[in-house]
């Protein structure tokens, strides 16, 4: 038998060809269970008119207050805008879109919610829910004004809330994205005066 002493060149080869065999064989492994990224998911598009005609707003009139607010299309999205008034204990407007179960099915495995808006510096909720049931999820976001810009909510970060948007013990801790059928935008927290937000477009990330 030969020695390897005698066939270095060669012995050295063969073990360098079983080493980089063995590297492919791990490399292919790895890339065949790597996970593949969720692309981003368009949720709701406001790219005309007709997308925001299911749209409605309700105020604190309903409450006694005196805020107003509308909702349009206009500058490429949907435009939320108005007055709060802190007069009769007010403070609070809102848009809300139509009931879509088809929602949650994109939104299904999203990690995060995102807005895509110009906003006015102040600061605005976005609310989702499910239809039958008591309770829904917030979570707010400062807008930076003038610029079109998206913000992007956590899953995790949706609080859960009831029907005046109190704490709910008894709802799930964290929202299911596959059972929203509902989004709704709000302005609270007393900001009293003129508001506009202009969204373009919600949508579910991965």
């Amino acid at each position: 038998m030969r020695s390897c002493r005698n066939t270095s060149g060669r012995c050295g080869r063969g073990r360098l060809g079983v080493v980089i065999a063995c590297l492919a064989i791990l490399t292919g492994s790895y890339v065949a269970t790597a996970p593949i990224a969720r692309a981003d998911v368009v949720l709701i598009d406001f790219d005309d008119a007709a997308a925001v005609s299911g749209w409605t707003t309700v105020n604190d009139p309903v409450m006694g207050g005196r805020s107003t607010s509308q909702v349009g299309f206009g500058e490429g999205g949907l435009v939320f805008s108005g007055s709060i008034s802190l007069e009769n204990n007010g403070g609070f407007a809102s848009a809300r879109g139509p009931q879509d179960p088809d929602i949650g099915r994109r939104a299904s495995g999203a990690t995060a919610l995102r807005i895509r808006a110009v906003g006015d510096g102040k600061t605005y909720v976005l609310r989702v829910g499910a239809g039958g049931q008591p309770w829904s999820y917030i979570q707010r976001f400062t807008t930076q004004a003038g610029v079109q810009r998206s913000y992007d909510l956590p899953i995790g970060g949706f609080q859960p809330v009831g029907m005046r948007l109190d704490p709910e013990p008894n709802a799930p801790a964290t929202v299911d994205p596959s059972s929203i059928s509902r989004v709704s935008v709000y302005i609270l927290d007393k900001q009293q005066g003129p508001f506009a937000i202009t969204i373009s477009g919600i949508d579910a990330v991965g």
